[in-house]
């Protein structure tokens, strides 16, 4: 399956099963918060194994747009949020979020993180362009994410770098 049909179909169901099973809890105005240690194989053994991989790409991927909205485009995080109820990983209870790439390095190999990334780099450019927000242009945010050392922090870091340059 390729990474924008897992994405656009399986994706979801198998996210809003997850959190179903985790010990996922509400924050108020920033959304759904996730232990990390609930990546487990109890709660993703809804998960055919052939599809595990593409899921750690796409919770790495929303989680990191997530962070991207929040930390530099405050006025537009209540309406983004709105609009992709995304999720955040913490580490435990210092509710420190997780780093996108250490949900995608529990889970998915380099190729395979590489070909969900180009899908998902361009597919933020079309949903920024589509949607306008206040100062979230896919400019000021492939911008934000060049410049966020915590954005090209590993392989997979750059990896994504690489590709955002190219688009």
């Amino acid at each position: 399956m390729n990474p924008k049909d897992y994405y656009y179909t399986n994706f979801r169901q198998q996210f809003a099963d997850f959190i179903q099973k985790s010990k996922a809890h509400e924050h108020p105005n920033e959304g759904t918060y996730i232990p990390i240690q609930e990546l487990n194989a109890e709660n993703l053994n809804h998960i055919p194994q052939e599809e595990r991989m593409l899921f750690f790409c796409s919770l790495a991927g929303t989680i990191l747009i997530d962070q991207v909205i929040y930390t530099h485009f405050k006025n537009d995080y209540q309406k983004f949020r709105e609009m992709t109820l995304y999720p955040k990983i913490e580490y435990g209870i210092s509710n420190i979020n997780a780093n996108p790439w250490d949900i995608a390095q529990r889970g998915s190999g380099l190729t395979t993180f590489e070909k969900f990334a180009e899908f998902f780099a361009q597919d933020l450019k079309e949903f920024f362009g589509k949607n306008r927000f206040e100062a979230a242009t896919w400019e000021a945010v492939k911008k934000a994410m060049l410049n966020d050392s915590d954005v090209s922090r590993g392989s997979y870091g750059k990896i994504f770098v690489d590709i955002l340059n190219r688009i």
